[in-house]
């Protein structure tokens, strides 16, 4: 068979994903492989979006996936999704319009990580494969680690043997997801002055985040209106404005004090609008099954801060445009992030359903719960994405504190590691009982 990989981590040839790669290409010659490393593509597509000084780049990359037998995307997992490169890649592939490109062409995912939301990683890259039309063989979800196990390298041939002979005998497929049904009104309020009501608590420093085009003009109009309707200040930023060169580049030099190499303006941005709030708000439109890559490489960005909740306490909300409804995906992956930074997560507002009056009422409403929440001090608990993944990031950076030094002595300092098992053993029960026993 003739397999096309996407290489969607940044890292491209020194890539830890791609050298999983290597070992299904070695251990199977019967096969020819591809591999296209689309995180430095991206660059050179974005400086001509509308590919007029270089039209064979992208079209050269779908010839290569149309004429072979199954493509493999691989993947590191970042921040419960993929890079924001391969993410801009799909959103390429989609503003194309040319229906039924991938008709019936077998594709499957691959991806590394600690498998901390790995899930919704696979899951967004399912949902995308559906609309080109791909027929999507389920993934295969590995840990950055498993190279290194004999007993993990089999199981990783064994999905790929698996996965050639659907693919060679077109066997048929389930669909996961289905076209959503279109019905955004569109949103065009009357907007009145801000600031004519005074606030029940002290006020507070309310950053609204989005990334609006000319395009978004619903966004703009919620975000809008959510700013005259609160009781605070809220300054608007766009993040189109700070000028991000890159997305994350995956090179984890920020692991030793939490700087990151690419000097752009985003740290400066980070400090001088997201430290000082008390709310933040990210508003974005949906594209694809996401919000857009530019959302996703400032939340890639953010990744600097390495695994330490620095805004932690703060307040999270999240306006956004379009069915999001039909798109749980991607409200988990929202979740998963107020969750692991620790933040005091207030919910959603959207203009998915009812008419302008409706989603003026329930911006407003918004705005006034969330002044609600903070006068009220609301904290809803420490739910499973927090639980789960603190323990799953306090294991990985104590046998990683080489490379995560800021996060190891922020770990030590803070008593984390003081919540291994084997240090709770005497505050235990003389009686010990398990899940399974106690009442």
């Amino acid at each position: 068979m003739n397999i096309t990989v996407i290489n969607g981590s940044p890292k491209t040839r020194q890539s830890i994903t791609l050298q999983h790669i290597h070992l299904l290409e070695k251990e199977n010659p019967g096969h020819r492989f591809e591999i296209i490393h689309i995180g430095n593509k991206i660059p050179a597509l974005e400086k001509n979006p509308s590919l007029e000084k270089n039209p064979a780049l992208l079209d050269e990359i779908v010839r290569k996936m149309q004429t072979s037998d199954a493509v493999i995307f691989a993947f590191p997992v970042y921040y419960a999704l993929v890079p924001s490169q391969l993410k801009r890649f799909f959103e390429l592939l989609g503003e194309r319009g040319e229906p039924g490109l991938f008709k019936g062409k077998y594709a499957t995912s691959f991806s590394t990580s600690i498998r901390f939301f790995d899930h919704t990683a696979h899951n967004y890259v399912q949902a995308v494969c559906e609309d080109l039309e791909f027929s999507y063989v389920n993934g295969y979800s590995a840990h950055m680690d498993d190279f290194f196990h004999e007993a993990e390298r089999q199981k990783m041939l064994g999905f790929f043997n698996w996965f050639s002979e659907v693919a060679a005998l077109k066997l048929l497929v389930q669909k996961k997801y289905y076209p959503r049904i279109p019905g955004t009104v569109v949103y065009d309020p009357d907007i009145p002055d801000q600031g004519r009501q005074q606030s029940l608590h002290p006020p507070a420093k309310v950053v609204v985040l989005t990334d609006e085009t000319e395009a978004d003009a619903n966004l703009g109009h919620m975000t809008r209106m959510f700013a005259a309707s609160s009781m605070d200040t809220v300054t608007v930023k766009n993040i189109r404005d700070i000028g991000l060169k890159n997305g994350c580049l995956g090179c984890c030099t920020c692991g030793y004090d939490n700087t990151c190499i690419q000097k752009d303006g985003f740290r400066q941005f980070y400090d001088e609008n997201l430290k000082p709030a008390d709310i933040i708000i990210i508003a974005g439109s949906i594209r694809d099954h996401y919000l857009s890559s530019q959302w996703k490489k400032f939340l890639d960005r953010c990744f600097f801060n390495g695994h330490v909740p620095i805004l932690q306490g703060k307040r999270l909300g999240f306006i956004v445009s379009g069915p999001l409804g039909q798109t749980q995906n991607l409200r988990e992956t929202l979740e998963a992030i107020s969750e692991t930074w620790h933040m005091k997560s207030f919910g959603m507002v959207t203009d998915e359903h009812g008419d302008r009056d409706e989603i003026t009422a329930r911006i407003r409403d918004f705005a006034r719960s969330l002044e609600l929440a903070a006068d009220k001090d609301l904290d809803m608990g420490a739910r499973f994405y927090r639980v789960g993944g603190g323990k799953l990031f306090r294991d990985f950076i104590y046998a990683t504190s080489a490379v995560f030094k800021a996060d190891h002595l922020f770990y030590k300092k803070m008593g984390v590691y003081e919540d291994f098992p084997q240090k709770q053993i005497k505050k235990g029960s003389s009686t010990p009982c398990s899940i399974f026993s106690c009442p």
